[in-house]
C-alpha cells in the first residue's frame, strides 16, 4: 500500500538553505524530499544528515556530477512508486532525472520551483522552444522572485504562479548584529567561490586603486591567482568554517557582490541579516527583492568600473540610512512567505 502525502519533492543536493526550508515547511504537511546528490558547487554541511527533520531519500552518494544518470533516474521511480502524492514540486529541471520525470507524472501535480533570472535565461531562438515544452508539463511555477517571473513572461507560460520570494532559509544567529565602525575607512566583505563569474578581478583591479579595506572569503580556481593581484589592503582568507561566518559579518562594514551572473545570491540575505549595507551587480537575482526595494544597498553595473565607483560613493555617503534599513528587515516575515507559498500549491 502507498504512503499518503502532501508534497514530494525533488531537489539536485542538500543544501542547507534548502533543509531549513523543508524541515519549516514538514511543520505544516506531510512531505518526502528527494535529493539527487551532493555537489562541491553548493555548500553542504557533513553533517546534514542529523539537521533534516523530515522524511527524505538521496539516490547517489557520490559527487552528482559524477552519478550514474540511469542508476538514479530508476532510485527515484522506485522511491516514488511507494507514495500517493497531492503535488511534486521540482527544483528545477536541470538535471536528467527531473526532466524525464516531468513527462511521467501528471501536469496536474507538477509545480517547478526556479531560480534563473531572465539575465542568464535564453528565451528566444531553439533553447526557448525547448524550455516551452518543459513548461507545458508543469501546472505552478514557483519563481524565486521579479528576474525569475520574468523568465514564464517572456516564455508566454499559461499556468499558475506563485512568487516564493526566496530560495531557502539562511542560518540565523543570536550573535549581535555588525557594530558602526568609527575607522575613517569601511570595510568591504565578500564571500563566495573564486571562479570567473564571480568577476573578482575586476573587484580587486578597482580596489588595488581606492585602497580600502576588502576581505575575500573563499577558496576555487582563481584563488592563487587573485593573490598574485591583490594589493596589501586586500585580504584572502581561503576557506573559512560556516560556524564562524558570521564573525566575518560582524567584523565589517558593506558587503560587495559582482558577479556576472548570480541566480539568487543568498549572501545577500546574509549579509543584511546582520546589518552590512550591501552593493551588488545587476546580474544578481535577488536585487529587486533584497536591494532596491527594500533600499538595503546600491546596484552597479559588474563590467563598469565607474559605476561601481559612483555606487561605492553613494552607499558611503548614506551609509546609516541602508545601515537602518538592513535592521529594520523582517526576516521572519520573510520566511514565512517562503513557507506559505509551498503550501498554496495544495490549495491550487
Amino acid at each position: 500500500m502507498k504512503t499518503e502525502i502532501d508534497i514530494l519533492i525533488i531537489n539536485n543536493c542538500p543544501s542547507f538553505y534548502k533543509i531549513n526550508l523543508y524541515n519549516e515547511l514538514a511543520k505544516h504537511c506531510k512531505i518526502h524530499v528527494v535529493f539527487v546528490g551532493k555537489t562541491n558547487q553548493v555548500v553542504i554541511n557533513n553533517s546534514y544528515q542529523d539537521d533534516i527533520h523530515f522524511p527524505f531519500d538521496i539516490l547517489s552518494l557520490v559527487q552528482i556530477e559524477k552519478r550514474y544518470r540511469l542508476l538514479s533516474l530508476f532510485k527515484l521511480l522506485k522511491i516514488c512508486c511507494k507514495y500517493n502524492f497531492k503535488k511534486i514540486i521540482y527544483g528545477g529541471y536541470s538535471d536528467v532525472e527531473e526532466r524525464l520525470f516531468l513527462f511521467l507524472t501528471s501536469k496536474r501535480k507538477n509545480c517547478l520551483q526556479f531560480e534563473s533570472s531572465i539575465l542568464e535565461s535564453k528565451v528566444t531562438g531553439l533553447v526557448s522552444i525547448i524550455k516551452k515544452v518543459f513548461f507545458s508539463r508543469i501546472s505552478i511555477a514557483m519563481p524565486s522572485g521579479n528576474m525569475q517571473l520574468a523568465v514564464f513572461e517572456a516564455l508566454n507560460f499559461k499556468g499558475r504562479i506563485i512568487e516564493t520570494k526566496g530560495v531557502g532559509i539562511f542560518n540565523k544567529s543570536l550573535i549581535a548584529r555588525a557594530e558602526n565602525n568609527t575607522d575613517t575607512k569601511l570595510r568591504y566583505l565578500f564571500i563566495g567561490r573564486l571562479i570567473p563569474l564571480k568577476n573578482l578581478e575586476f573587484l580587486i583591479r578597482v580596489f588595488n586603486q581606492l585602497q580600502k579595506p576588502l576581505t575575500i572569503v573563499g577558496t576555487g580556481v582563481l584563488e592563487e591567482y587573485l593573490k598574485s593581484i591583490s594589493s596589501s589592503n586586500i585580504t584572502l582568507t581561503g576557506f573559512v568554517n560556516n560556524d564562524v561566518i558570521h564573525e566575518l559579518y560582524t567584523s565589517h562594514d558593506l558587503f560587495i557582490l559582482p558577479s556576472i551572473s548570480e541566480t539568487w545570491g543568498l549572501v545577500v540575505e546574509e549579509a543584511i541579516y546582520f546589518g552590512l549595507p550591501v552593493l551588488v551587480s545587476e546580474s544578481v537575482g535577488c536585487q529587486q527583492e533584497m536591494v532596491i526595494q527594500p533600499n538595503t544597498g546600491c546596484v552597479f553595473t559588474p563590467t563598469d568600473k565607474n559605476s561601481l565607483l559612483e555606487a561605492i560613493e553613494r552607499i558611503e555617503a548614506n551609509i546609516d540610512f541602508y545601515r537602518q534599513n538592513c535592521n529594520s528587515f523582517d526576516f521572519e516575515k520573510r520566511d514565512k512567505i517562503q513557507v506559505e507559498a509551498y503550501l498554496k500549491v495544495l490549495e491550487l
